[in-house]
């Protein structure tokens, strides 16, 4: 993918101005892949506004607020569609 784009005026100073042309693209490009209506659906809602405002809450125990490692894992394997319970093997060997 090669994106010819030129940014002027008040936005061309902002680093997300210059991302959008090639997010947008990607964005594009993963929704014409994906053939599958399950894949579609999670891309759809992973673009949706605010969808991870959850990343930015500040992890207050004494508010409930506090994540365990466990739980994050889970909650971005839904999110982003991938198995919750697959084994791994690890690639890197061991000295």
């Amino acid at each position: 993918m090669d994106l010819q784009i030129i940014i002027t005026g008040n936005a061309s100073h902002k680093q997300a101005a210059w991302d959008r042309p090639g997010i947008e693209a990607i964005k594009d490009e993963l929704m014409t892949i994906s053939a599958d209506p399950r894949q579609k659906a999670v891309l759809l809602a992973a673009m949706a506004p605010h969808s991870g405002d959850w990343l930015s809450a500040l992890p207050i125990a004494s508010c409930g607020l506090r994540i365990d490692d466990d739980s994050v894992r889970v909650a971005v394997a839904l999110r982003l569609g991938l198995g919750v319970c697959v084994p791994h093997s690890c690639l890197v060997e061991k000295p």
